[in-house]
């Protein structure tokens, strides 16, 4: 008799000491899950706009332009997209627990070498940069970081301090049957078509492509 009350008391104490650690393990290893999420979440959502990923948002723009055709872009990311067509640019902005980059900055942060973001890209040289200037900005919003990346499309001559020359610039137009914003995981890109202007005394080689929100 003795011998079975030890035997209950004894499982009666392995059983709370098993939830003990089992509720220790919760509380401390849930908290690193999720940062180990949220960090995958940031570098992924980095790569689609990294520019030394030929997979890029801003490579594959880059790419339609001078080659033609149409491409579904999908990012594995919540967010929202909104396409700028005044100013030229596309940005999609998302919410993280951790950032990549320095928060709560007074200005955007360049990822594109050379190039600047304030208050807005500079034209750049034809053959040395690239049309795409990526910038980006994270901001704290409560215990979680509003991050947002902005492609902006600039004008690219042979020689962007002296008269004369060729110039080059991607222009991007909202497609017929969407819209200026969207939350959607995916957007479709298409060559549009060329055109040549003369603005000064530059030929200036425009590709127009549309962007489809949905």
């Amino acid at each position: 008799m003795r011998k079975a009350q030890t035997d209950i008391i004894s499982a009666v104490i392995i059983l709370i000491i098993a939830l003990g650690l089992m509720s220790a393990a919760y509380f401390w290893g849930l908290p690193l899950i999720q940062k180990r999420q949220d960090t995958s979440l940031a570098e992924r959502s980095y790569s689609y706009f990294n520019q030394a990923n030929t997979n890029s948002l801003p490579n594959v723009v880059e790419a339609i332009a001078n080659t033609g055709g149409d491409k579904t872009f999908y990012v594995d990311v919540k967010g929202i997209w909104i396409l700028n067509e005044a100013d030229n640019y596309i940005e999609f902005t998302h919410m993280s627990k951790v950032s990549k980059f320095a928060v709560d900055t007074d200005y955007p942060i360049s990822l594109t070498q050379g190039a600047q973001c304030t208050p807005q890209p500079t034209n750049g040289t034809l053959g040395l940069d690239k049309a795409s200037v990526v910038c980006v900005q994270a901001s704290r919003v409560g215990d979680q970081i509003n991050i947002t990346y902005r492609i902006w499309f600039r004008d690219l001559y042979e020689n962007p301090y002296s008269e004369g020359g060729k110039g080059y610039k991607i222009v991007l137009k909202k497609h017929e049957s969407g819209v200026t914003s969207s939350i959607e995981k995916s957007i479709r890109i298409f060559f549009s078509d060329t055109k040549q202007t003369v603005v000064g005394s530059k030929t200036l080689i425009t590709k127009e492509i549309k962007i489809l929100l949905i």
